[in-house]
């Protein structure tokens, strides 16, 4: 499986520590997506991973226009990454991916999870209107040019949400939520699973969220537009993988979308 990563416009270190996690998984194949700039960032893991400059991908983004504003212009470029996916896959036929973002730790070898249907984009839907695209399986770049058209407004989460309801043929749910709780697309898929996937509020409850948004100890944050409340679940690591505990059932978690970004702290 071949899992991608993007940096581009700024360098977030915290990718390094997501990195460090991958290269656990030795069968991966792993990607990294980055200016050159950024290049001596990754010196360390040149041999290790592969490193694909975006400048040699599409000349024509200019990341001094698309780095303003704020935080260096983080919407614009969650965006924009997904156009770069699209030309990365093009151009070296790509096919059957998974993407992360670069706070999302992995505690499951993904080789091992029979992804239900590998002829749509999988996604982690968490409100009607909503993706938070932490993780997502993209089967071929044909299908996600088709999700891009309707990337219309500057927030890739509604976009994506914009794509999942519009596009019942090509875009599908990973579940983030076991199926006797909820009888919609949050379950929806999870007996093919048993499994499920953080879109990002578990990771917000068990570690709290961006110190840029709140400061403070942020442990059991519940968000507020994910329309599971988790704090009425328990959590638990076992031999350091996380686990959804609920009326003595134990649901592995795939992954944690570590919006604190202390990521070491799961290593």
């Amino acid at each position: 499986m071949e899992i991608i990563l993007v940096t581009v416009g700024n360098f977030q270190d915290y990718i390094l520590d997501n990195i460090e996690n991958l290269l656990q998984y030795k069968n991966y194949n792993i990607t990294i997506i980055i200016d050159k700039k950024f290049n001596s960032k990754l010196v360390n893991y040149k041999d290790k991973i592969n490193i694909v400059f975006v400048e040699t991908l599409n000349s024509n983004y200019d990341f001094n226009k698309d780095t303003k504003g704020f935080r260096k212009g983080f919407w614009k470029l969650t965006n924009i990454r997904f156009n770069i996916i699209y030309n990365y896959m093009k151009l070296y036929n790509s096919t059957n991916i998974i993407h992360i973002e670069n706070d999302v730790l992995l505690f499951k070898n993904v080789d091992t999870i029979p992804f239900h249907d590998k002829n749509k984009i999988l996604l982690t839907m968490d409100s009607y209107d909503r993706c938070i695209p932490g993780i997502l399986f993209i089967p071929n770049h044909e299908l996600l040019h088709r999700c891009l058209m309707y990337f219309t407004k500057n927030n890739d989460m509604y976009n994506w949400g914009n794509a999942y309801n519009n596009l019942p043929d090509i875009v599908d749910c990973l579940p983030i939520c076991f199926s006797d709780q909820y009888d919609n697309f949050v379950t929806k898929n999870f007996d093919k699973y048993n499994l499920i996937f953080d879109a990002a509020a578990i990771g917000q409850y068990i570690d709290g969220v961006d110190p840029r948004n709140i400061t403070g100890n942020t442990r059991g944050f519940i968000n507020e537009t994910c329309i599971i409340k988790y704090n009425k679940y328990k959590f638990k690591f076992i031999n350091k993988k996380p686990w959804l505990v609920y009326n003595n059932k134990q649901f592995e978690i795939v992954n944690l979308h570590i919006h604190s970004k202390n990521l070491k702290k799961f290593l």
